[in-house]
């Protein structure tokens, strides 16, 4: 349920909403670890998903994800930012060329699975990786995401997308169905700038023609989602599925509460 202090939205007259992608609307199926161990064993190489999402996890934040990628719009680079990731959650490069801080995507990684079997291609299985993470099948939509959208679009409100991704993303929200709820979707690695910084809500915003005042933008993230929009002025809400502990937070634990703000 929404929290007391969300009170205060009730009061501000609201134009459009944003939402972030991953983990708002949609999440990963079953799970990354899941689909990277798949695949994994279609390339004659076995490791436990559980260890893979865990390794996955510390990889992407030693990165703080997608963040790192503000700037770089090339789908070129998307793609080779990828590779290393994926490359070093399955063991990284060899000893030599990690000491030579080579980043060429043609360097092999060293053994990968649990008994040490090394990919006979890994290049090959990046491929396939990065190809499955571009389609429907391996994202699902939370059953609130598509009733909340219509009702919302049903009131009248404007709706878009401000998500830290790569350039997959426009094509996944269409893949998923999500592309008649909204009038824009601003990838950061698109307009050169992340979350939770100041530049991506407003070129969001811009290509909305919105003011800030008008707007309020919900996301799974406390910094990028909500501190990050409440810095550019907009009305903020924290989707907190897992219900976790706030203070002084505005709130709720599933996008059906949403309407509960806006009344």
């Amino acid at each position: 349920m929404p929290t007391k202090s969300s009170i205060v939205h009730r009061k501000s007259k609201i134009e459009v909403i944003f939402f972030d992608a991953g983990g708002t609307l949609f999440r990963p199926y079953p799970s990354v670890g899941d689909v990277y161990a798949r695949t994994a064993a279609r390339h004659g190489v076995r490791v436990d998903a559980e260890q893979v999402e865990k390794t996955f996890h510390s990889k992407w934040h030693e990165r703080n994800g997608l963040t790192s990628l503000a700037g770089l719009t090339s789908e070129k680079i998307e793609r080779e930012w990828w590779y290393r990731m994926v490359r070093d959650v399955f063991g990284g490069y060899s000893s030599s060329s990690a000491a030579s801080g080579r980043g060429s995507m043609d360097s092999p990684p060293a053994t990968a699975g649990n008994d040490g079997t090394p990919f006979r291609d890994f290049d090959a299985f990046f491929q396939e990786l990065y190809d499955l993470f571009a389609r429907a099948e391996c994202w699902r939509l939370f059953d609130d995401t598509v009733p909340v959208l219509e009702e919302l679009k049903a009131k009248g409100f404007r709706l878009g997308i401000i998500s830290n991704w790569d350039h997959r993303l426009y094509s996944i929200v269409e893949q998923l169905g999500l592309s008649p709820y909204f009038e824009q979707v601003t990838a950061s690695s698109a307009v050169g700038t992340a979350k939770p910084g100041k530049r991506i809500f407003e070129a969001a915003l811009a290509s909305m023609k919105t003011r800030a005042s008008e707007s309020l933008h919900i996301g799974d993230s406390l910094e990028d989602d909500y501190h990050g929009a409440s810095r550019a002025g907009m009305k903020a809400v924290l989707l907190n599925r897992q219900r976790k502990a706030y203070n002084g937070v505005v709130r709720i634990d599933s996008l059906r509460h949403l309407q509960g703000l806006l009344e």
